[in-house]
């Protein structure tokens, strides 16, 4: 587990439990602990440098949100995403999305839209100089922008907790230009969409954005298992 760092120990336990499981689940959501991964309390609590309850607990939540199951004898085991799993996340998430999208629309300032096309704007910058590693921080910001908008703290959660679950599929995904190309196109649409106050055309565009998101996710996960026979 070489890439767990330690992290610094604190008198507020609560504090420090939040800390073991942000950190864990931003590894394994982010792919730096792969699927596969075995994880032993004793192991980690020496690595990170705490003691093994704040660990056990961490690993408990972890379970509960499906990124770990526990093996017994052997501690947990970091799961992998099958196409069902991929399939059965993004019809919860493009429901999600699309009522964000709703709610958005009813409620975004003039200053939120300008937001949605600089970034839009970004974007296109970015492609143009083969950027693309810098996608993933442009498609998450366009859309925040669109949560925030939708003045909805609940929906805005749920929506950050489906997309962490797709980081580092989109992440390896945006890395192909056509693909990047396709996202962008997709945003443009989106806010084509929200400055015509256009429900129909909006709920059409995020529709297919969350489409293609789950077919270039999909088409991912089948070219990683040809190559691994």
């Amino acid at each position: 587990m070489s890439n767990i760092s330690k992290i610094a120990t604190s008198k507020d336990a609560p504090s420090l439990r939040e800390r073991v499981y942000n950190d864990l689940r931003a590894q394994i959501l982010s792919g730096k602990i792969g699927a596969g991964t075995r994880l032993v309390e004793t192991t980690l609590a020496k690595e990170l440098g705490v003691s093994r309850t704040p660990v056990r607990e961490a690993l408990h939540k972890l379970g509960l949100e499906n990124l770990v199951q526990s093996m017994p004898r052997v501690g947990y085991m970091v799961n992998d995403m099958s196409e069902y799993d991929v399939d059965d996340l993004f019809a919860t998430r493009a429901a999600i999305e699309q009522l964000v999208a709703r709610r958005a629309i009813e409620r975004i300032t003039p200053e939120e839209l300008d937001q949605i096309e600089r970034n839009v704007t970004r974007t296109d910058q970015v492609l143009k100089t083969g950027q693309t590693k810098r996608m993933i921080d442009l498609d998450t910001e366009f859309h925040e922008i669109i949560c925030r908008a939708s003045r909805s703290r609940r929906l805005y959660q749920i929506a950050q907790i489906l997309r962490e679950h797709m980081l580092k599929f989109r992440k390896a995904c945006l890395h192909f230009p056509e693909i990047a190309e396709r996202a962008r196109d997709d945003h443009f649409l989106i806010l084509k969409a929200f400055r015509a106050k256009d429900p129909r055309k909006l709920d059409e565009a995020m529709g297919s954005h969350m489409a293609h998101t789950k077919r270039d996710i999909l088409d991912h996960i089948r070219r990683l298992k040809e190559q691994s026979f």
